[in-house]
């Protein structure tokens, strides 16, 4: 297999492009040759890092937008402004998600799951309904979400976060039967304790819950991995941009696990 090369003119999107998994993925997809639309809840994170990657990568284009996941007005103004800029998309990268502040399911609020399930299950929709007019013009195109070990491990406290990232593999693969006849390709990637802010955030939150330090809540965590640390996150973003390649073309509604040997399919 040769290195990861997109042909020129190539356009991906990465939702969630504001840092952690989403900020290296963009950089990842410039790296493999692609011209790139970074998205985040707000404009100034996504648009420094486009104009780094514009110096890092002359002649190529870069555009960092503003868009709620959650809002389809958002998503199709999105859809408008980055035809405008790059012209359609042909990879999708569905990295946009939060964090669930941990809590028993018996105490757990409406108002909690709601928000949790409105970026991970519905924004994921939302996005992949916005952008498959325009995958579906051509074979080849693709989309990748991430979703999590946790739908798979589902350890207490996280209700609604594993959740709503099992509803990402589903609708991953809902969309593999649905756009397979047109050539686009739709798979998953499942990360494991990935070292981002925020995973460090969901253990801070956590060792407040069981009463314990951070530190402790940490070494529990990465103590059942059993490679023994934590992932980065090149780590997933190299699984999306391969899942995005031709390198990938028989795969359609699976997944990867990225996890370090702490769940398997």
């Amino acid at each position: 297999m040769t290195d990861i090369d997109f042909t020129s003119g190539t356009v991906a999107l990465v939702t969630g492009a504001g840092g952690g998994i989403g900020a290296v993925t963009a950089r990842r997809f410039a790296e493999a040759g692609a011209d790139v639309a970074l998205v985040d809840l707000r404009a100034e994170p996504v648009s420094g890092l486009a104009e780094e990657l514009a110096t890092d990568f002359p002649g190529r284009r870069f555009v960092g937008l503003a868009a709620n996941v959650t809002a389809e007005g958002d998503l199709l103004s999105l859809r408008a402004q980055v035809a405008d800029a790059l012209g359609s998309v042909n990879h999708l990268a569905i990295v946009a998600g939060t964090v669930q502040e941990p809590s028993p399911t018996a105490e757990l609020s409406a108002d909690e799951w709601d928000r949790v399930f409105a970026v991970n299950a519905r924004g994921a929709f939302l996005t992949a309904k916005t952008f498959i007019p325009q995958l579906t013009d051509a074979p080849g195109n693709t989309i990748t979400a991430i979703a999590s070990h946790w739908a798979k491990m589902n350890p207490a406290m996280f209700a609604a976060y594993s959740a709503s990232k099992a509803v990402v593999f589903s609708l991953c693969r809902t969309l593999a039967v649905e756009l397979a006849p047109h050539g686009v390709r739709v798979n998953a990637v499942a990360p494991g304790s990935i070292n981002t802010d925020m995973h460090q955030t969901a253990l801070v939150n956590e060792a407040k819950e069981r009463g314990i330090s951070f530190e402790e809540m940490r070494d529990i965590d990465w103590g059942k991995i059993p490679l023994g640390h934590a992932g980065d996150p090149e780590s997933i973003a190299d699984a999306v941009v391969f899942l995005s390649s031709s390198a990938a073309r028989y795969m359609t509604g699976a997944t990867l696990d990225v996890n370090g040997g702490t769940v398997f399919s």
